[in-house]
């Protein structure tokens, strides 16, 4: 638990210093008589973003758990054009991913329901490669985003609200717990979206809007004492809003 609070204060201090370097090289940039259009060549930059996530089922059912949660996102990114209007990007990101789950279980001891409402928040690296056609529009050049995404996820932390019934009697609890041996290591996403540039003096302002499709299953196994069956074949879907400055 230690060595996931360090990790989690380290991104913590990410998510606050990324949006002053970027601040930095934006007036920085713009005190430079010389002009920086990317047109044409490698472009790269920090960026940050937030996201909602879900829990579904299946391809087919889609069905939701019980709600989403929202979370955070920052990184880097590299981008190149291939030819006019077509550019591929590669992102390295910290991304909080997850959802809301319930599970319903009868007390190996005295036959007692067992009710738990978990928000849980996946602590992930995602490495997403996306291609981008654009369309020149004035000043503003919006774009049509697809990909994909390999993550690694690290740490898993859930908020649970616990209810015990034993007969006519109700207690509820409270708490975090971490519950990373429930789910896959590696989790693979599908990605499409919009997005626009925005060049400037100096930098180029960087907006999109995208959905992630959890393509794998990412919870370890099914639990049979689960009467509500909510631990078979979950999905991680989400959406992400980021802001990004390229150079």
């Amino acid at each position: 638990m230690k060595k996931i609070d360090h990790i989690l204060r380290k991104v913590q201090r990410l998510v606050v210093v990324l949006p002053l370097v970027a601040s930095f090289g934006i007036s920085s940039g713009f005190s430079q008589d010389n002009d920086t259009s990317t047109e044409g060549g490698l472009t790269y930059g920090p960026k940050i973003g937030l996201t909602s996530s879900g829990f579904y089922e299946g391809i087919i059912s889609g069905r939701q758990h019980t709600g989403n949660v929202t979370g955070v996102a920052a990184g880097g990114f590299v981008s190149y054009p291939i030819v006019d209007q077509l550019s591929v990007s590669a992102e390295l990101l910290y991304m909080q991913q997850g959802g809301t789950r319930m599970e319903l279980k009868e007390s190996i001891v005295d036959g007692s329901l067992i009710t738990t409402t978990g928000n849980v928040t996946l602590h992930n690296v995602e490495f997403p490669v996306l291609l981008k056609a654009g369309l020149p529009l004035g000043w503003i050049k919006p774009q049509l985003i697809v990909g994909g995404s390999v993550g690694y996820n690290f740490a898993a932390m859930q908020r649970q609200d616990v209810t015990f019934e034993v007969g006519e009697t109700r207690a509820t609890g409270s708490g975090t717990n971490n519950v990373r041996s429930e789910f896959q290591s590696m989790q693979y996403g599908a990605l499409v979206g919009l997005g626009a540039e925005v060049p400037t003096e100096s930098v180029l302002l960087i907006f999109d809007v995208r959905y992630r499709y959890g393509i794998n299953p990412i919870n370890n196994g099914y639990d049979p004492n689960n009467l509500l069956e909510s631990a078979n074949d979950i999905r991680s879907n989400s959406f992400m809003f980021s802001i990004g400055i390229g150079f």
